[in-house]
């Protein structure tokens, strides 16, 4: 079953039908879906597909050789076991794209560049000599985004202004996510969003068990399991110093947020960490944040922006002895299920923002808002600092909410302390409410929220949303 991807599935199509040569370079973070996605655009097309892996160039050469023989049914029937060269090779695909329209898609591109350094000079000959001319489809893709981004979409790269399309994936938002879990528990829908985030391949993994306890106690528990050492193993391969990398998101994921906390819980001085910070974001694990409309660096706190690191960071290694001595049921009583509501918060308050974003995009809120973020400060009469779990702002409206993941309804009492820290940051802007509840709102508030300018959705209106 193929979830999503909608909008970059339609940009490929619609690049295919020019009939001309097309040339889009698809890229993205470890189990975004990339391979996926091609293999679902390429289905019922003349292509040829082939994914690099860490060989030699004589190997490569030979398994794209055979990737040709197998997949294309025109492939000539005199064809040798494998071409002289690169040369010969993308020369026979010059001769079966000059009449007919075929895709060529080379998967993990920057393996094959590794093996041939030359590969990116001599694709740039055959796409200026021949295959401008041709109706080859040629994607390439690749994992390595520093990759992807300096050596074939920068200036300095041969094949620079060549390309027709690029595609960065990003994670699915969670309201196709939950689309993995059809038969699961509502809450537990989201629960595995905020596990799993929005990684295909992780969301895919835990939706082949019939609940959120059974999915994390045999793929997060049990030493088999397919996600129980995934974020370490990242760090092996992509990472040097795996092991300050570690430290860094185990302090993040325990509540150390500011530069100068992260740097003491991990022993190193606070400017020697910057590095290793400035990593962790280039590879979309944990992200800079500041107040919205917040200028200046003085309020910046760091977070961890992929769900199943924050999750993974913040139990499993705590958990680790256990999961040892086979005892992942007890793991999950002990020392996950009792703190699960508290860990999900932030995490429900990111839900929260893709419904806005959502209402925006499909047309169902008036307001076009232009800054999306979360609010703190002091509040100078009450010389405290206090927080906005949810802003988005524009020059003439302001949004305000407030997101509470807990066993109890919403009353007035969160709208009225809404309003108070709302004037905070209103600058005078008409100011909108919005107010999420995991157990629903009181009458009275009810009452309140259908004869004013107050959006109240529960986790049934939440689930929901298309």
């Amino acid at each position: 079953m193929f979830i999503g991807r909608e909008k970059e599935l339609s940009a490929l199509e619609k690049r295919y039908q020019s009939d001309r040569f097309e040339f889009p370079v698809i890229y993205g973070r470890r189990r975004i879906g990339k391979t996926r996605l091609i293999q679902e655009f390429i289905c019922e097309k003349k292509a040829i597909y082939f994914m690099a892996t860490e060989q030699s160039e004589k190997e490569q050469l030979k398994s794209f050789s055979s990737a040709i023989r197998e997949q294309y049914p025109d492939a000539q029937t005199e064809m040798l076991d494998s071409f002289s060269g690169f040369d010969s090779l993308f020369s026979y695909i010059t001769k079966i794209a000059k009449d007919q329209r075929i895709v060529l898609a080379i998967d993990e591109y920057p393996y094959l560049a590794k093996a041939v350094p030359s590969i990116s000079s001599i694709l740039q000959k055959f796409i200026d000599q021949e295959w401008s001319h041709t109706k080859l489809y040629l994607i390439l893709c690749g994992s390595s985004m520093s990759f992807m981004e300096r050596q074939i979409l920068q200036y300095e790269s041969p094949l620079y202004g060549r390309r027709t399309a690029q595609l960065k994936l990003h994670p699915l938002p969670f309201y196709e996510s939950i689309r993995f879990f059809p038969e699961w528990q509502a809450e537990e829908k989201l629960l595995a969003y905020g596990i799993g985030g929005g990684i295909p391949q992780y969301l895919t993994y835990l939706s082949h068990y019939p609940s959120l306890e059974a999915a994390i106690t045999e793929e997060f528990l049990d030493s088999s399991g397919h996600l129980q050492e995934e974020p370490e193993n990242l760090m092996l391969q992509e990472l040097r110093e795996p092991a300050l990398y570690n430290s860094i998101l185990s302090a993040i994921a325990h509540g150390a947020s500011r530069q100068n906390d992260i740097a003491m819980a991990v022993g190193r001085e606070s400017g020697k960490i910057t590095f290793y910070l400035n990593n962790l974001i280039d590879l979309e694990l944990i992200e800079r944040v500041q107040p919205v409309e917040t200028k200046g660096t003085r309020r910046t706190i760091y977070r961890i922006r992929d769900p199943l690191y924050l999750f993974w960071y913040r139990f499993i290694p705590e958990s680790s002895a256990l999961i040892a001595m086979g005892m992942g049921r007890a793991a999950w009583e002990k020392r996950i299920l009792p703190y699960l509501s508290e860990y999900f918060g932030p995490v429900f308050e990111e839900i929260c923002m893709q419904y806005i974003r959502r209402l925006i995009m499909t047309g169902n809120m008036d307001e076009l808002y232009t800054a999306y973020g979360h609010w703190w400060g002091t509040n100078p009469a009450r010389k405290r600092e206090e927080e906005i779990d949810l802003v988005c702002t524009n020059e003439t409206d302001i949004l305000c909410g407030e997101c509470k993941w807990r066993h109890e309804p919403v009353g007035m009492d969160i709208l009225e302390t809404l309003k108070e820290r709302s004037l905070l940051i209103s600058k005078g802007r008409r100011i909108h409410y919005a107010l999420f509840s995991r157990d629903g709102f009181t009458e009275s508030l009810q009452k309140e929220g259908a004869s004013g300018n107050i959006l109240l959705v529960d986790t049934e209106k939440l689930l929901s949303i298309q």
